[in-house]
């Protein structure tokens, strides 16, 4: 393959729409808390066992989100995760209109 035979597409910054997931938006919510609670794990150093008492979950449920194996677990219940590891900060919702869609192509 040559560099003739190359295209770059932007993508629509949801990779899970970008390759026709009829549930992206939940997994991108999903994915992007999952993000923050791998994120408060890890700066605050605590180990599964330890958020799995925090949060009176399993600490196989902890790792799993940690591996971003989320097909298990609801929008909700990565919030309560969340709340039980963070209770001091609070998760939101924004709802936006959505860019139109301008994918362009561009060849190399």
């Amino acid at each position: 393959m040559s560099d003739d035979d190359l295209e770059i597409v932007r993508g629509s910054g949801n990779i899970f729409a970008d390759f026709g997931d009829p549930d992206a938006e939940t997994k991108l919510m999903k994915a992007k808390l999952a993000a923050k609670i791998i994120g408060v794990l890890d700066d605050r150093k605590i180990k599964a066992v330890t958020a799995a008492k925090m949060a009176s979950v399993a600490a196989a449920d902890i790792s799993r989100v940690r591996n971003a194996d989320l097909s298990k677990f609801t929008l909700d219940w990565l919030v309560r995760l969340h709340h039980a590891l963070e209770p001091d900060v609070e998760v939101g919702l924004t709802f936006s209109p959505r860019e139109r869609e301008t994918r362009h192509a561009l060849a190399c």
